[in-house]
């Protein structure tokens, strides 16, 4: 099977840029790397099995100070990926993150 270089790929995308114009093989190319980090992350979930003790608990939580209501965990609503309290943005697809209320 013969290898694809780089003359072969910029002919591939000067073709596809022709049939669909810039601005579709723009949205094109953002859902295949999405479809890309969609695929390796579920395929890193199925190979590594989680960390866990011996009493089943992955890990443990954060001491909260005293009298403070329970932290709850915040998601990305794209990609279901968990979010930390300061972010912003998903580190897993880069989704604005909502404000939790």
């Amino acid at each position: 099977m013969p290898d694809i270089g780089p003359l072969e790929l910029a002919i591939v995308a000067l073709i596809v840029v022709l049939l669909f114009g810039p601005g579709k093989a723009a949205d094109l190319g953002g859902a295949l790397g999405k479809s890309i980090r969609e695929f390796r992350r579920a395929s890193r979930q199925d190979d590594a099995p989680a960390a866990a003790d011996s009493s089943g608990h992955a890990g443990s939580a954060p001491a909260l100070p005293a009298g403070a209501p329970p932290a709850r965990p915040r998601f990305c609503t794209q990609c279901g990926a968990a979010a930390g309290d300061a972010a912003a943005f998903c580190t897993n697809c880069g989704t604005p993150l909502t404000a939790v209320t």
